[in-house]
């Protein structure tokens, strides 16, 4: 752990994520440093936006990029790709960004979209419990999916009744 004061370092993006409020998410890609992820690009109406680790990736920062939307490459090494599950985001306005974790124990944040209710886009420092061995300096990138309501004939979340009674033996 260092001595860095993360709050003043987490508060650079709040710029950032007032910015991305209501921003329309039009592309979203993802550099690889392989087999990391490290950094996410958003490609809004108001802007390109990087999403990335900062200091060793024990915090996330989101900064707007002075550089233009990253092409999709190929290659050894490093490289920029799409990230299939965010396709499902593009074309929908960013609602909010809420900041989740903290620095070396998950910090990031949580992304939701207008008009889609049963999913929202993490992206969060591969320093949340239980790191996986050898990945360091990078980030975690995951779709948190919602139920809202119960569906009919769904008995997978049911829990189970007890039994009524028991036969003797």
């Amino acid at each position: 752990m260092s001595s860095h004061d993360y709050p003043k370092i987490i508060a650079r993006s709040n710029p950032c994520i007032e910015s991305l409020c209501n921003a329309l998410l039009q592309e979203i890609v993802v550099q690889v440093v392989d087999p990391e992820f490290n950094a996410l690009f958003l490609k809004t109406d108001k802007g390109v936006f990087a999403i990335q680790g900062t200091i060793g990736s024990e915090i996330v920062e989101i900064v707007e990029s002075q550089n233009e939307f990253p092409a999709i490459t190929t290659g050894e090494g490093s490289f920029i790709s799409r990230h299939l599950p965010f396709e499902r985001f593009i074309g929908h306005q960013i609602e909010s960004i809420r900041e989740i974790g903290e620095a070396w124990n998950g910090h990031g944040y949580e992304i939701s979209f207008s008009n889609i209710f049963d999913s929202t886009m993490i992206v969060q420092s591969i320093y949340s419990p239980p790191k996986p061995d050898g990945l360091e300096d990078c980030l975690r990138l995951g779709v948190a999916s919602y139920e809202n309501i119960q569906k009919p004939n769904n008995s997978q979340h049911r829990i189970p009744e007890p039994p009524r009674s028991y036969d003797s033996l």
